[in-house]
């Protein structure tokens, strides 16, 4: 199955903003995983809880910012809080821009 007919992920570089957004009803939440490659060592997730088709769960982070500084995220739904991730997208890059 196609990632986009299960959930949309992003990342804005300004603002340091990651946006997911569950697009199917199915009990699952759809999430994306980060790690700053800043130097922080900081890993986190952004998980849209509230259900299908109610709009994107926006999470506000403030990186590192500087050159050749990124963040590296994945998407995927899973079953609660600590059920197995399924639907798993590619691996992505947005890279952490100076304002």
């Amino acid at each position: 199955m196609d990632q986009g007919a299960v959930y949309d992920i992003c990342f804005d570089a300004n603002g340091d903003k990651f946006t997911v957004n569950d697009l199917r009803k199915d009990g699952m939440r759809a999430v994306v995983k980060w790690k700053a490659m800043d130097g922080s060592g900081r890993v986190g997730q952004c998980a849209d809880t509230d259900g299908a088709h109610n709009g994107p769960k926006v999470c506000d982070y403030d990186f590192i910012e500087g050159h050749n500084k990124y963040v590296a995220f994945q998407g995927f739904v899973q079953d609660g809080p600590r059920g197995k991730a399924q639907f798993l997208s590619y691996s992505y890059n947005g890279y952490i821009s100076p304002r």
